[in-house]
């Protein structure tokens, strides 16, 4: 939540599509970043029956020219943001529309989460087109929050598989922040089969390695969760690396209760139940 003494409410613009079922993208997005303290204005790239991952081929319908004419009028309104957040994006056209978005509000802080792929390949629905584009994307952010399969493509490398040295995740992120000028949460990142974390990276800090007990199950709409949980600890004022501590805390909570409770990975995570909890960790400024 935001500070009680103050009376300046941060405002989120979010850029991600809607699955009408199978928790993901803005369905995730705005009740966590709600929960934040935030007031967040939805920007939907497409509107899909289904997410992609595991009912078949869902029904998609691209808003780009929607965005295009909503950005106008918000443009005429002339109102201010503190935050964009962009996730999945289906076209170029799209990915035009989020780059303009920005533009638009240059003081705001820019995170792009380059959702591409997973486990080792690229997601079977993006062309060469939209790789071509998030990375142009990612150029544009001061955050960008890549998996370990989207980091090897946003640095035009083979992907390697895991586990990884400590040199290996470091080199990534050090990498990425000098190609890409911005602060680097690289997600997925593993140092042994039992562990799994991400790595950080922020201003001229060192990388660091942000470590937990890796789960043996997968939850769709997982990394939208994180994403969206740091960014509102990160906007409470928690460091990054404050803000990435309790993304994980909060994920993994939401995780163990969703396979506890037979939840279908499919489905997403049942990270309503917690949202308490997540609150009082963005209230949270304990040093690490």
């Amino acid at each position: 939540m935001t500070d009680n003494h103050s009376s300046v409410i941060k405002h989120v613009i979010c850029i991600q599509d809607i699955s009408c079922y199978g928790k993901c993208s803005l369905t995730v997005a705005l009740p966590i970043l709600n929960a934040a303290g935030l007031h967040v204005s939805p920007l939907p790239t497409a509107l899909l029956s289904t997410h992609t991952g595991g009912f078949g081929s869902p029904h998609k319908h691209g808003l780009q020219n929607d965005m295009n004419a909503i950005l106008r009028h918000w443009e005429n309104i002339a109102f201010s943001a503190d935050a964009i957040y962009s996730g999945y994006a289906s076209d170029k056209q799209q990915l035009d529309s989020i780059i303009c978005a920005f533009q638009q509000y240059p003081d705001a802080l820019h995170l792009a989460d380059p959702v591409m792929g997973d486990h080792g390949k690229r997601y079977a629905s993006l062309s060469d087109e939209v790789e071509l584009g998030m990375k142009e994307l990612c150029h544009n952010a001061e955050i960008i929050t890549p998996n370990m399969t989207e980091a090897y493509m946003l640095l035009d490398e083979p992907f390697q598989i895991e586990p990884y040295s400590e040199a290996e995740l470091f080199r990534i992120t050090t990498e990425l922040k000098r190609r890409y000028q911005a602060d680097i949460i690289l997600t997925g990142a593993s140092l042994s089969e039992h562990q799994l974390g991400c790595a950080c990276l922020s201003g001229n800090e060192k990388p660091r390695l942000l470590m937990a007990e890796r789960l043996p199950y997968h939850y769709h709409g997982s990394g939208d969760l994180f994403t969206s949980a740091f960014l509102g600890a990160y906007l409470n004022n928690q460091t990054l690396t404050q803000a990435c501590q309790t993304a994980m805390a909060y994920t993994i909570q939401c995780m163990k209760f969703s396979h506890n409770a037979s939840q279908s990975e499919r489905n997403g995570i049942c990270f309503e139940p917690f949202l308490a909890d997540y609150i009082a960790l963005c209230q949270s400024k304990s040093n690490i």
